[in-house]
């Protein structure tokens, strides 16, 4: 988080370096702007913060659509349970169950694909 003391006035040549400075400086160090003009005005600056997906629609697609051992009904609940804590706002947690959600998704779509595969080779093939 950055901290910089907002004005109403014209920015000057030397806020405008120190404005540089600012967006130079890493992501993980602090720094505070204090300028004299106005000390009861804080505009605290933030990094946006990523959240997590939840492949909620891609966990409903596997649940209807070949829904070989059941993980498409594995990633749904690992989806939801990743949205919960999106709202929450626990993104470790979040992260966590998205990646089960997308790893069981990419399982369910294997399997499926070669489910098909298996299907036209063994079945149709030989016709």
């Amino acid at each position: 988080m950055i901290k910089a003391h907002c004005f109403l006035h014209r920015p000057t040549l030397l806020h405008k370096m120190e404005l540089k400075e600012v967006r130079s400086a890493p992501p993980s160090d602090y720094q505070e702007l204090q300028f004299n003009r106005d000390q009861h005005t804080v505009v605290t600056i933030g990094h946006p913060v990523e959240h997590p997906r939840d492949y909620v629609v891609w966990s409903i697609c596997s649940l209807f659509h070949g829904n070989p051992l059941c993980f498409g009904l594995v990633a749904l609940i690992f989806s939801i349970k990743a949205r919960d804590m999106k709202v929450i706002g626990d993104l470790q947690r979040a992260r966590g169950y998205s990646k089960w959600a997308r790893v069981f998704n990419g399982a369910a779509l294997i399997i499926s694909y070669l489910i098909i595969l298996g299907f036209f080779i063994f079945v149709i093939a030989p016709l």
